[in-house]
C-alpha cells in the first residue's frame, strides 16, 4: 500500500500541469501520477501542421521535469476509486491511499453521478454532441 498527499489519475495535459502546479506550490507534499501509457504525447497538433517534429517520438511530454520536482509516476490503470475511504486500486494490484484526488483522464466530457450540483439549473452539459 502506498500513501500520497495528492493523487492524479491521468498523465496527459491535465495531469501533467496539475502535478507540476501541486508540487510547485506545496513542495513538501507527495504528488503521484497514475497513467496508462509509458510515453504521453503532447496533446497539440500544431507541430504536425507545421511539420516541425518529423516523428512522433519527438512529441512526447518530458518526464524529467516531473521527476526533478519529486513527482512519482506510476504506469498502470486505475480500476477502482473509493472516494469515502480515499483510496484506489490499480490493474496491477497496487493500492494507493490519498488525501487529495485529481481526475484528469481525457477530453470526453462525463459527469460522475456522485458529483453534487449537476442537478442545478445553470449546470447544463450535453454529452450527445
Amino acid at each position: 500500500m502506498k500513501k500520497t498527499d495528492v493523487l492524479i489519475i491521468g498523465g496527459s495535459a491535465t495531469g501533467f500541469v496539475a502535478a507540476m502546479t501541486a508540487k510547485s506550490n506545496y513542495p513538501d507534499k507527495n504528488v503521484t501520477i497514475i497513467r496508462k501509457e509509458e510515453k504521453v504525447m503532447i496533446p497539440c497538433g500544431i507541430h504536425y501542421i507545421f511539420s516541425t517534429v518529423g516523428d512522433s517520438n519527438y512529441n512526447i511530454l518530458p518526464d524529467e521535469g516531473l521527476i526533478k520536482l519529486g513527482i512519482d509516476i506510476i504506469v498502470d490503470e486505475v480500476i477502482n476509486v473509493d472516494i469515502k475511504a480515499k483510496k484506489c486500486n490499480t490493474k496491477n494490484g497496487e493500492e494507493l491511499i490519498y488525501d487529495k484526488l485529481i481526475i484528469g483522464t481525457g477530453s470526453i466530457p462525463a459527469v460522475p453521478e456522485w458529483l453534487k450540483g449537476t442537478d442545478l439549473e445553470n449546470f447544463k452539459i450535453n454529452l450527445n454532441k
